[in-house]
């Protein structure tokens, strides 16, 4: 499964692609097991270190957020590309 995330400008910030066994429709399974594995490659330091705290802050914000929002919910809630 390949996947791309834009910006509102519609400008490419991150693209890749997620392979393996799945078990769940759309490779949902495999989408977590992603997540799970970027985050644990992340590194707080690094933040620190490039004096961009503020950025580790607001990408964790827009996780809890998000993951707050998906547990409120039973089906997605925007729009799937599939190309």
């Amino acid at each position: 499964m390949k996947f791309n995330h834009q910006n509102e400008k519609g400008q490419l910030i991150v693209k890749g692609e997620i392979s393996g066994e799945t078990e769940i429709p759309l490779f949902d399974d495999l989408k977590f097991e992603a997540v799970i594995a970027l985050l644990h490659a992340i590194d707080k330091r690094n933040f620190t270190v490039s004096e961009k705290d503020h950025l580790f802050d607001k990408y964790m914000t827009e996780i809890e957020e998000t993951v707050k929002e998906m547990k409120k919910y039973n089906h997605f809630q925007g729009t799937i590309k599939t190309d």
